[in-house]
């Protein structure tokens, strides 16, 4: 086994840094022990939901160094990027976006940033693989090894200092580099995160039941959304950060600077809605979605989730468009979603004027350090 090379580990972080990623780090490629554990539980309980990759691929998932990822592999380089968590911009009226999809498809922005530090590995004769939420990498389990930050209860990695709206690229590589010392969880006794999550997605601290979650079911979940859950859904169009949004950590200053520009809200976004979404035809949409995380969804997955936002927060105005989706989408799943929501707006119509209560106060948490 060569000695790391902490020349290489520096240069390339560096040039990390000049590339927009605001924090990188390294882990040794070694078989990941408990994580490996905890991911076979929660695919045997079924969290995983229709994502049957996540199955699929697990034994690649728990080895870099498996004949699916890099034989060989020696280190693991984890990059963090930050993206706008302004609340100045929730997205489109009716409806809300999860932030990281307001901007450009971040699959392709940190392809070429992180592409650059490929290519210097490649230059020093060793092989690698680059992940970005596209290859069978484990990147939080990564992140968290090589002290980039520390997984939340809600699952999320915790930058300190940036928050968890952050994407990930990991280099899986041949490369002996400098190991970083992994970071320690520091939620302490806060639980804002699974007391917030509108459909109760958490069983417990750090398991999420994705079948449950907002975010899967609006953009990895295909066919009709259980009954009950779609008033959990809210206003949410696609995706969800609600349990981001209440997080401590997620209250320090927002990044900000040339790098972020790619991740800002795009113009796509004027005057488009859920409303507008529901008019929208195939071949529109392909076009306005292009670029977008929103792709990944389909026409059908967003009208169907632009049917359930209306019939949770949608009024009377709303009702000739749902009527006209119904009469017209060639989608059953479409036309029962609308169905649906003409039902809810119809229902609500009907109790006009009952009483809303309010929402329990909910204590200030107890952090084992603060959001620094």
């Amino acid at each position: 086994m060569p000695e790391p090379d902490p020349e290489l580990t520096q240069r390339l972080k560096s040039l990390a840094e000049e590339r927009g990623f605001v924090r990188a780090g390294v882990a040794r490629a070694e078989p990941l022990s408990p994580e490996g554990r905890q991911l076979d539980e929660w695919l045997s309980r079924g969290f995983h939901g229709q994502m049957d990759w996540m199955a699929r691929t697990a034994e690649v998932r728990k080895d870099p160094g498996h004949e699916g990822m890099l034989p060989e592999a020696r280190s693991v380089l984890v990059l963090a990027a930050p993206y706008m968590r302004s609340s100045a911009f929730d997205g489109p009226e009716p409806g809300r976006v999860a932030k990281y999809a307001m901007g450009r498809d971040y699959h392709n922005v940190l392809k070429r940033r992180a592409g650059a530090l490929l290519k210097v590995l490649q230059a020093e004769g060793y092989l690698g693989r680059l992940a970005i939420d596209s290859k069978p990498v484990f990147e939080r389990a990564w992140a968290e090894r090589a002290g980039l930050g520390f997984v939340g209860k809600n699952c999320c990695l915790i930058v300190p200092g940036v928050g968890s709206h952050v994407f990930l690229a990991c280099i899986v590589t041949t490369a002996a580099l400098l190991a970083d010392a992994p970071m320690e969880r520091r939620c302490g006794s806060c639980t804002l995160c699974l007391q917030a999550c509108p459909t109760q997605a958490f069983e417990q601290a750090r398991r999420l039941d994705a079948r449950r979650c907002i975010s899967y079911l609006t953009i990895e979940h295909r066919g009709a959304i259980t009954e009950e859950l779609r008033p959990g859904l809210g206003p949410w169009l696609f995706g969800c950060d609600v349990c981001q949004d209440v997080c401590p950590y997620n209250q320090t200053s927002a990044q900000g600077g040339e790098a972020m520009a790619a991740f800002e809200p795009a113009e796509r976004w004027d005057g488009v809605d859920a409303l507008r979404l529901l008019r929208m035809e195939e071949e529109a949409f392909q076009e306005w979605a292009s670029g977008s995380p929103l792709k990944r969804t389909g026409h059908e997955g967003l009208q169907r989730n632009a049917s359930i936002v209306l019939g949770n927060i949608g009024g009377k105005a709303h009702l000739p468009v749902l009527r006209e989706t119904s009469a017209r989408s060639g989608s059953a799943v479409v036309r029962e979603a609308a169905d649906w929501a003409c039902a809810e707006i119809s229902r609500r119509l009907r109790t006009a004027g009952s009483a809303v209560p309010r929402e329990p106060a909910v204590a200030v948490p107890d952090l084992d350090e603060p959001p620094s």
